[in-house]
């Protein structure tokens, strides 16, 4: 269940399909009670953030990401010092030229990190991703084809690139989750009865290539599979996904609730609002 002891973060960097506007209806439909917490598509981690549980598991095929959130978790204040440098040194530059210019150099330093080691393990990377995160464009994470990042800056006159308060209260959090990257069922394997996973996997037939490999129709189905292993074992699961008729019929047995969402993140930079579903094994309290 959640930890009361700690304050709660809120995401520090904004990840395709991230979950804040759908909090409300999430949380009122979550089980009462359970035990451990499992998000094996973690992302932003919002809904983690407003539960901060006691005793969680996280994990994302996102190595990068992954590297980030394990930093803020043994050194907050490594992270809090490089984000302060960068963010400086963009702010006090004098014209959206040498703003710019500066991006691109921050953008090619972390994709020599990406081409050198792809696991982030330092606290300079760390705030790189972070920093061209709320200095890009429409807070966007994509990648090439050869999974260098090429988000365009968002030529904002000041960044304000984090909030130390909200770093350390993070780094709380994730004191006592452990934090994996890899497949997601390999993820949630120790799920156990009475237990609650959370899955939001990358979307059905949406925008879903932020980063090399994307998540195919094969993977969609092995996920179900997955939820109704889990569903067996007497886990509790919750998964969101775009509304469309192969997400509905695969998870036709299982309690389907229709959500309006605007969605955030798009190529043209414009919201649009849209349908998801929440699917989960039990009934809600709704």
């Amino acid at each position: 269940m959640a930890n009361t002891n700690f304050q709660k973060p809120v995401p520090v960097i904004k990840w395709a399909g991230g979950k804040r506007q759908l909090i409300p209806q999430i949380t009122q439909m979550m089980p009462e009670e359970f035990n451990k917490y499992y998000e094996p598509f973690f992302g932003g981690g919002a809904l983690f953030c407003e539960l901060t549980p006691a005793s969680a598991t996280i994990n994302d095929f996102n190595k990068q990401l992954v590297g980030m959130y394990k930093q803020i978790k043994t050194d907050p204040d490594g992270v809090c010092a490089a984000l302060f440098d960068l963010q400086r040194q963009y702010n006090e530059k004098e014209t959206m030229e040498e703003k710019d210019a500066l991006y691109y150099e921050f953008r090619k330093s972390f994709n020599d990190y990406l081409a050198n080691d792809a696991d982030i393990k330092y606290s300079l990377p760390t705030a790189l991703l972070i920093f061209l995160n709320k200095a890009g464009f429409n807070g966007l994470y994509r990648v090439n084809a050869s999974g260098m990042y090429n988000v365009p800056p968002a030529h904002r006159k000041n960044v304000k690139a984090y909030d130390r308060d909200n770093i350390m209260a993070m780094s709380k959090a994730l004191k006592k989750t452990k934090i994996m990257c890899g497949d997601f069922a390999k993820a949630c394997k120790n799920a156990e009865e009475g237990d609650f996973v959370f899955f939001d996997s990358p979307y059905y037939d949406t925008f879903d290539t932020y980063q090399a490999g994307g998540f195919s129709e094969a993977d969609h189905i092995r996920l179900f599979k997955l939820f109704k292993t889990l569903s067996d074992k007497g886990v509790y699961c919750m998964m969101t996904n775009n509304d469309c008729d192969f997400i509905k019929n695969l998870y036709k047995d299982f309690n389907i609730k229709v959500v309006d969402v605007k969605r955030m993140i798009n190529c043209d930079g414009k919201n649009r609002v849209g349908k998801e579903v929440i699917v989960t094994n039990y009934d809600t309290k709704e």
